[in-house]
């Protein structure tokens, strides 16, 4: 008897487009695998233009920044390169804008790319370290 385990998809790449505040995971064609809405920087604290890679990725970690502090936070993947100090901007999900029931879509944060936690999730699985980002206008 055999067993026919379904092949996951594999990130490429990944790239956010500020403007409509949506993220697209593509395959090794360029083709789109996975598309949501996301929440970027605010104007105050805007995120980062430009081409990077998935630096690190933490099952759980805290979040800290200027102003706050969210402990354990699951699926996070900071980017690395184009001068970002380490961990200083990442992927992850925002379980308090859930919580709130704000929507995705919409610049809320201080920087990084908040996604729901299915997408973190989904991403998290599928993406490794070294994948390339890009980050658009």
């Amino acid at each position: 008897m055999s067993l026919l385990l379904a092949a996951i998809e594999v990130v490429a790449a990944i790239v956010i487009d500020l403007s409509e505040q949506r993220l697209r995971a593509l395959d090794a064609s360029g083709a789109t695998i996975y598309a949501a809405l996301v929440s970027t920087g605010l104007p105050a604290s805007p995120t980062p233009t430009g081409r990077f890679v998935i630096g690190a990725k933490y099952p759980a970690t805290s979040l800290v920044g200027d102003g706050y502090r969210t402990p354990v936070v699951p699926n996070v993947m900071c980017l690395a390169g184009g001068g970002l100090r380490p961990d200083a901007v990442c992927l992850h999900p925002a379980p308090w804008q859930d919580a709130a029931r704000q929507c995705y879509g919409v610049r809320r944060s201080h920087g990084c790319i908040r996604t729901s936690q299915a997408t973190a999730k989904w991403l998290f699985a599928r993406t490794a370290v070294g994948t390339p980002v890009v980050i658009q206008p």
